[in-house]
């Protein structure tokens, strides 16, 4: 069952829900500002790689996971989602090419 857990940062409230979607990869899904974001981290080829989307603005483009390289995102209904970030190179392609800016990789 994910732990939740509610901050108060700065007089705004971000709640946390973290769950581990396999091992070695953590998701966080935080809510903030009214934005919904999915942190997910862990180790990819070239390290430790974190992937932020932030739910609200991922329009279902596909443009991210049409060139990816990697394969490492797939779209879940309509927003996009990391499915193997064991793969991901941080090559940055992903979040050059996303037109709402909802993606990022560090």
């Amino acid at each position: 069952m994910p732990e939740k857990e509610s901050k108060n940062l700065n007089s705004q409230t971000v709640t946390l829900t973290n769950y581990n979607v396999c091992e070695g990869i953590e998701t966080e899904i935080k809510t903030k500002n009214s934005l919904t974001i999915k942190e997910v981290s862990g180790t990819g080829k070239k390290g430790a790689v974190k992937i932020d989307i932030v739910v609200n603005y991922c329009k279902g483009c596909e443009i991210c996971v049409a060139f990816c390289p990697e394969q490492v995102l797939i779209m879940n209904k309509e927003v996009a989602e990391v499915v193997d970030i064991s793969k991901c190179t941080k090559c940055n392609i992903c979040e050059y090419l996303c037109p709402d800016f909802s993606i990022s990789v560090e």
